[in-house]
């Protein structure tokens, strides 16, 4: 912006600050998130979160059904369980991979039983 402002660079001088404000005002109301750090075991509330924000949303009695039946990858140490982020992600991706293909495979039997 020049240093002095004459009624003609007036109106080019109100156009660059306002670009100026806006860009100040975009870069202000951007959230910074800050990353949180994963710890290498989770116990089965911090597993809950991790979980819910892949976009699995499951109970905590699900989470304790699913480890009984060692349907999850767990650890047990006592009364307490534990678990690692990369095996609820592979969990995760399998459970995906197994419903998807569930799915293919249903439509293709009502395809080919309904003749459409």
């Amino acid at each position: 912006m020049n240093d002095k402002v004459t009624f003609e660079t007036l109106p080019s001088a109100v156009m660059e600050l306002t670009e100026k404000v806006d860009l100040l005002i975009s870069m202000f109301s951007t959230k910074i998130e800050k990353r949180e750090e994963i710890p290498k075991y989770m116990n089965t509330e911090t597993a809950l979160k991790y979980l819910r924000k892949t976009g699995l949303t499951i109970s905590k009695s699900k989470l304790y059904k699913l480890t009984a039946s060692n349907s999850i990858p767990v650890y047990k140490e006592g009364n307490s369980l534990f678990f690692t982020q990369q095996e609820l992600d592979k969990w995760c991706e399998e459970n995906i991979q197994i419903k998807l293909n569930k799915e293919r495979f249903l439509s293709t039997i009502k395809k080919y039983n309904y003749g459409k």
